[in-house]
């Protein structure tokens, strides 16, 4: 918009130069981190072992280096992810699904922690207060529930709903036992956009999963997958509105397209999700076979001897279309992290082939992790590799309720902020200069929907012309 004011010429837009667009890009992750089970990391680039010192803390290498894991200003896998340049874009990530923590308070208190000392902002990360169960209440060897953590910053948790079969968490074990083929309680939290007022088009959910494990040729494994997934699939179809934004992720123990669970969850139908490495649905694809070559950057497990793919993000048709109107996911960015299909089958991720981070990160925190690192911390952090993938939610459009001038100053008055949302105003005399050239005047950070914005000693008024613009970030 173009406003004439005092013989001065303002420009004043949104984040892209167009008020009627405004989104947030959420970086999402689902990562199996094995936390419930003791693991002996030898690490090929040093001589000594590394072992986690029982079964529950996080592994070394996940949130701080193998050899300094109290080090968490170092950081590790969990905020190398952040500085991993998609798409040419970077950020911390926004959700982390977790499978096979121990417990809320031993494994992802840790975590958090950790990540709100690499960046420095206490509070920014917290996560689901509900306590996840797994069958047989034991979990250890890797039976640990799943768990979630989030940037406060940027999302807001509505709540935390465990999926369990009928009859409840008794139930939960497999198909063979006369259970229900669910081992490990399925989780489905409800997500928004922090700092703004939930509605329809923002409101979206994550279910998280970790089917039963073992080779396809043994029934109950079949069986016991298809068990969780009819489940899933239900309670979507069932207790969701029909058009609601999910993501289903996590570890399901298969890479095989004509598994039973595979076909249920991506059957056409209310919610119907979709598999964004086979969005034709072709049920005969077995991305765990060794070749054609094209099947290796989807492979997440093991670190050290890639031959599976175990773990996913799928979604429903209308995130990976890109429908108007909610979650979308921004093509081209899901991937395995730390695997571009320069590893060998049945290589490790620290191989020195790997050329998956190189030349692919930015400083994104306090210090820098550089891909050599980090090839050494996803051998040690985990035996799998995470899944990532980028969004778009969108956000309420500021208005400039009005402004003016008083005296150099120049103050605007907005409205339908975000709260927690970092507004800047950028000046520039010509209008066709690149705006990385742009000058900030102020930048403050909104703390509620309506706040004042004053750009001190902003004008000049001998100047023949002067635009501004306001980005909100």
């Amino acid at each position: 918009m173009r406003f004439v004011f005092g013989g001065l010429l303002f420009l004043i837009g949104g984040a892209l130069m167009n008020p009627a667009v405004q989104a947030r890009t959420l970086r999402i992750a689902a990562y199996n981190i094995e936390a419930d089970i003791s693991v002996n990391n030898v690490q090929p680039t040093f001589t000594n072992n590394v072992s986690s010192a029982a079964a529950g803390p996080p592994l070394p290498g996940l949130i701080a280096p193998p050899t300094a894991t109290n080090n968490f200003a170092a950081g590790g896998v969990l905020e190398g992810i952040g500085e991993e340049v998609v798409q040419g874009h970077a950020q911390p990530v926004d959700i982390l699904a977790l499978e096979e923590t121990t417990s809320n308070p031993i494994t992802v208190t840790p975590i958090v922690n950790a990540l709100n000392i690499f960046y420095g902002v206490p509070g920014m990360y917290s996560n689901s207060t509900y306590q996840g169960t797994e069958s047989g209440s034991n979990p250890g060897s890797g039976n640990g529930p799943n768990a979630v953590v989030y940037n406060t910053k940027t999302v807001q948790l509505l709540s935390s709903v465990p999926v369990d079969p009928p009859g409840g968490p008794s139930q939960l074990g497999g198909v063979s036992s006369g259970y229900s083929g669910e081992y490990r309680e399925v989780m489905r939290y409800q997500f928004a956009p922090a700092g703004v007022a939930t509605n329809a088009a923002n409101i979206f959910y994550i279910y998280v999963s970790h089917y039963k494990s073992g080779s396809s040729s043994t029934a109950n494994n079949v069986n016991s997958r298809e068990g969780e997934a009819v489940i899933v699939r239900s309670n979507m179809m069932t207790t969701l509105p029909v058009g609601a934004r999910i993501l289903h992720v996590g570890d399901f123990n298969t890479g095989e397209a004509n598994e039973l669970m595979y076909g249920t969850l991506t059957a056409p139908g209310t919610n119907q999700l979709i598999d964004p490495l086979n969005p034709l649905r072709d049920l005969t694809t077995n991305w765990d076979n060794s070749s054609p070559a094209s099947l290796l950057p989807a492979k997440t497990d093991s670190v050290i001897a890639l031959e599976y793919r175990d773990d996913y993000q799928m979604m429903t048709t209308n995130v990976y279309f890109g429908t108007s109107g909610g979650l979308a996911l921004i093509a081209g960015t899901y991937h395995s992290f730390g695997n571009n299909g320069t590893t060998a089958y049945l290589g490790s991720a620290n191989s020195g082939t790997n050329t998956s981070l190189n030349n692919r990160l930015v400083t994104n925190g306090p210090a820098f992790i550089s891909a050599a690192q980090l090839y050494v911390d996803l051998t040690g952090g985990a035996d799998h590799l995470p899944v990532v993938a980028d969004y778009t939610i969108p956000l309420p459009v500021p208005v400039i309720s009005s402004f003016n001038l008083a005296g150099t100053n120049l103050v605007m008055n907005l409205a339908n902020c975000a709260t927690g949302g970092v507004f800047t105003v950028l000046m520039s005399t010509n209008l066709i200069t690149p705006l990385t050239n742009w000058t900030a005047v102020v930048t403050n950070i909104s703390p509620g929907s309506s706040f004042t914005l004053t750009a001190t000693n902003a004008v000049n008024a001998a100047a023949p012309q002067q635009f501004y613009l306001l980005q909100e970030k």
